[in-house]
């Protein structure tokens, strides 16, 4: 007979971490499934760290998640003795009517967040690291900074692990269902039982939600670090992370971002940069480590415009992946099939520092049927008349 659990979560990735340690801090019998090992190299979070800010350009209605994600990193920081989250600030650049510039001021307006605004003559004077065009101003934002995220999602697990919780890796998900007694998820290897389900499986999202009215689209996307040629002029406690919205800026597009330097070699090596757009579409299990000529011209471009004295040798590129929703925002609910079963799925390329947040919420819906966090402009509704 198989073990019965409270709670079952296939995907132990981003959210799938965070929701097996908040399911198993409050008492939960849990199990997490996950086709990869963990933390897994060939994820949506590989490539060591990931931006965290306050003032989100995408939409305000994400901030009050984003206040409670900072205070849940702050608490497993504190629970596990591990440094996750290093506050380095957030410098945005761009035109005044861009996307990046007027969604930060909109969100800063919204929920009073402390930000600055810099004039392009500011801007040069504060951070001559860039050579911005004429027009360009900047924004800064004191909170923001950066997580480690693999190291973030091994931290999660080992946690979950300490308080009870069992795991079970390299062991793809064949099928679910779910009846008036519980779920039943069947492996490659076996039955497993439980009261409640829940999916947030990534980039692999797509093929076991069964939701074909949501479509959700993967693409490869990479990341890169470049040893620069003033090398004293990138690093952290004086350089913070930083965003350029180029819209406006003839030939370029998408919105370019990096980080500060740092000794660490868990950080990476050098100085790291990508540009978040959507890439090519591809079916997660197509998209491998392998890289081409294309990804090292996408990392030097934005440097080559609009920080020089960071220009260097490419020293690495890493793959991760993007599971895009068609509106470019999260999508957390009830699965439509069952009450038992919740998801979190789409979180095209900015979610991961809603981890923290977004394990505490999962974890409620599994066990209380609702959520004190304001997850509603995130549900499924929002596709009925789409």
């Amino acid at each position: 007979m198989p073990n019965h659990y409270d709670v079952i979560v296939v995907g132990v990735g981003s959210m799938g971490a965070a929701a097996c340690y908040h399911l198993a801090k409050r008492g939960a019998k849990v199990l997490g499934i996950d086709s990869q090992q963990v933390p897994n190299t060939n994820s949506s979070y590989n490539g060591n760290t990931r931006v965290i800010r306050l003032t989100y350009q995408e939409h305000p209605d994400y901030v009050p998640l984003l206040r409670d994600a900072y205070q849940l990193w702050e608490e497993i920081e504190q629970e596990s003795s591990t440094k996750l989250f290093h506050k380095t600030g957030v410098l945005y650049a761009g035109f005044p009517e861009g996307e990046a510039i007027s969604g930060v001021r909109l969100a800063s307006e919204t929920h009073n967040l402390p930000c600055s605004t810099l004039t392009h003559s500011e801007l040069a004077k504060q951070f001559p690291q860039f050579t911005l065009p004429e027009g360009m101003v900047g924004a800064l934002e004191p909170e923001g900074g950066y997580l480690l995220s693999e190291l973030a999602v091994e931290t999660y697990v080992q946690a979950a692990q300490r308080l009870g919780a069992a795991l079970l890796t390299s062991e793809p998900v064949i099928d679910w269902s779910s009846n008036a007694q519980g779920i039943n998820i069947r492996t490659r290897c076996g039955t497993h039982v439980a009261a409640k389900l829940i999916l947030c499986a990534g980039a692999w999202s797509g093929g076991i939600l069964r939701l074909p009215d949501v479509p959700l689209t993967v693409t490869r996307q990479v990341l890169g670090w470049v040893r620069p040629s003033r090398p004293e002029l990138f690093q952290r406690g004086d350089f913070p992370v930083w965003n350029i919205d180029p819209h406006g800026d003839r030939g370029m597009s998408g919105i370019y971002y990096g980080f500060p330097m740092s000794n660490d070699p868990a950080e990476g090596n050098g100085l790291k940069l990508a540009r978040h757009h959507p890439g090519t579409p591809m079916a997660p299990d197509e998209i491998t480590n392998e890289t081409f000529a294309a990804d090292e011209e996408e990392i030097l471009l934005p440097l080559r415009r609009y920080m020089p004295d960071a220009l260097g040798q490419v020293q690495t590129i890493k793959v991760c992946k993007y599971t895009n929703s068609t509106d470019g925002h999260f999508i957390v609910d009830r699965h439509p099939e069952s009450d038992r079963v919740h998801f979190a799925c789409g979180f095209s390329g900015h979610g991961f520092k809603f981890a923290s947040v977004m394990g505490n919420v999962l974890s409620e819906l599994a066990l209380d049927g609702k959520t004190q966090h304001p997850i509603g402009f995130l549900g499924l509704s929002r596709f009925a008349n789409s």
